[in-house]
């Protein structure tokens, strides 16, 4: 029988990365913590943690850490319908820095009307939410890859189109031979982090038929800076279209090549469970993409 204390102590000190803010997040000491899934591993007669900075999962920790989100999930469901407890288990997803600065508060606003369950978003790119997934980190997760995990289903949301912008004060001052794509990418641009690498190679490769090239760009990793650094002038930036929309309508902004957009395709991905508040965050995930993306 698995001691599911230890478990929710596996999950929290997993979810902060050390036994101490785990064990702060728990209201025990940092020995008690440590003791119960010491006693775990023992019982199991395998490690469960890799004692790292910060902790992680050892193979086996992953599954039980995808168990105790079900079984939290699971034990809301029955509560909420027997009327045992008022209390509501909080949804773990994984969402990626664009969605999150564009369309994703249109999303809690819908579900915060319909369900109490507190949502905890772990912030990757779209390339690494669904290995999140796979580890159990989290019950759902928008991912630019399609196929669904075991033990899970997947849903196309559309696309997240992107074009590349810059300030007039910036085409002003750096591109005054011309609007060519050797001439753009030889002046200063932004990467978010090493994620973005991909995408802006993708855009440069695809939609301008140019070798991508990467040597004067920015590294800027904050989505509402990244735009304010756009409309400052200090470099052109690969922008969803969705977030300038008022940047480009008051001239803050131009699309450097307006017909060409990098079109990404979005998927929600959630585990088979039966949730009615998964259910209703996935169905005002659909909803609200149905909307915002093309």
């Amino acid at each position: 029988m698995l001691d599911y204390d230890a478990l929710h102590c596996l999950s929290e000190v997993l979810r902060y990365g050390s036994f101490d803010k785990g064990a702060q997040a728990l209201h025990l000491t940092q020995s008690a913590v440590s003791q119960k899934i010491k006693r775990l591993e023992l019982h199991l007669g395998s490690p469960v943690l890799v004692r790292t900075k910060p902790l992680k999962a050892t193979p086996l920790g992953q599954q039980l850490l995808a168990h105790i989100q079900r079984v939290n999930v699971l034990e809301d469901e029955l509560s909420a319908r027997t009327g045992i407890s008022d209390e509501a288990s909080p949804l773990s997803i994984a969402i990626n820095n664009d969605v999150l600065a564009t369309w994703f508060s249109d999303v809690m606003a819908r579900f915060s009307f319909r369900r109490s369950n507190p949502v905890h978003i772990f912030n990757a790119d779209q390339t690494q939410t669904r290995t999140l997934l796979q580890q159990g980190k989290v019950m759902g997760c928008i991912s630019q890859t399609g196929t669904p995990i075991t033990g899970g289903e997947s849903a196309r949301l559309g696309n997240m189109n992107y074009q590349l912008y810059a300030s007039p004060a910036f085409i002003a001052r750096y591109l005054t031979k011309g609007l060519s794509p050797n001439e753009v990418f030889s002046s200063p641009g932004l990467l978010y982090d090493e994620f973005d690498v991909a995408l802006l190679t993708q855009y440069q490769s695809e939609c301008l038929g140019v070798a991508p090239t990467l040597k004067h760009c920015h590294w800027y990793p904050s989505s509402y800076g990244f735009l304010q650094m756009a409309v400052a002038g200090v470099a052109w930036a690969l922008l969803p279209v969705l977030q300038v929309k008022n940047e480009v309508a008051s001239g803050q902004l131009v699309p450097l090549f307006p017909d060409k957009h990098l079109a990404v395709s979005l998927f929600w991905h959630w585990i088979e469970l039966e949730s009615d508040a998964l259910g209703e965050l996935s169905q005002c995930i659909k909803d609200v993409a149905k909307k915002q993306l093309s």
